[in-house]
């Protein structure tokens, strides 16, 4: 089994080096490459509005709630400063697709894929890209043909226990220690700091 990101250049390397083995895309690429498409739909249709309109506001200043999983949304309310009323997650969500209809068929999409691929449904997923893929606007298009291309290498994700969970973990706490220390002109240094951080004993 080998474990690789969406990256193009992997997979022709993969199958000369290793002929015989099982090719399982990462799964955490695979639902940043939703995120990505959704997230770069929000802003196409954010740039249609004047950067005055509530339905503008709305659309920038909660990305992050249009991003995450319906799932997963609090329960607590807050009060929001573009709506001026005190809201959940949910209730703020719903304002926001009222106001922007083009959203909402996106939005949905994307919370089906994540559910079906969560739940490891292949069908579901694969059969959902299927049926939606003519009515979409480019960048969905674009990244569910993606999937389709490495179908059998998404259907590994979803139905093998592996990924690079671990790996991608490490190397963002890489990029936070170098950042959080504005770099290091030491290397040893850098790399002591980095073993301290994973609790590891240098060798």
């Amino acid at each position: 089994m080998v474990t690789v990101d969406m990256s193009g250049s992997y997979i022709p390397i993969i199958k000369q080096l290793f002929p015989c083995a099982k090719i399982v895309l990462d799964r955490f690429h695979i639902v940043q490459y939703m995120s990505r498409a959704l997230n770069q739909t929000r802003i196409q249709i954010m740039k249609q509005y004047d950067k005055k309109s509530l339905e503008y506001r709305a659309l920038k200043y909660y990305w992050k709630l249009i991003q995450k999983d319906s799932r997963k949304l609090s329960l607590k309310a807050f009060y929001s400063r573009t709506f001026r009323e005190t809201l959940t997650p949910r209730q703020c969500l719903d304002k926001i697709v009222k106001r922007v209809p083009e959203l909402k068929g996106y939005y949905d999409l994307y919370q089906l894929l994540l559910f079906h691929f969560q739940e490891k449904n292949t069908d579901h997923f694969f059969g959902l890209i299927q049926e939606v893929l003519p009515q979409l606007n480019h960048t969905f298009k674009t990244a569910l043909k993606t999937f389709m291309r490495y179908k059998s290498y998404i259907t590994n994700a979803i139905e093998l226990p592996y990924s690079n969970a671990k790996l991608e973990a490490t190397n963002k706490l890489i990029k936070d220690i170098k950042r959080n220390a504005f770099g290091y002109r030491n290397f040893d240094n850098f790399k002591k700091r980095i073993y301290l951080a994973l609790n590891v004993i240098a060798q």
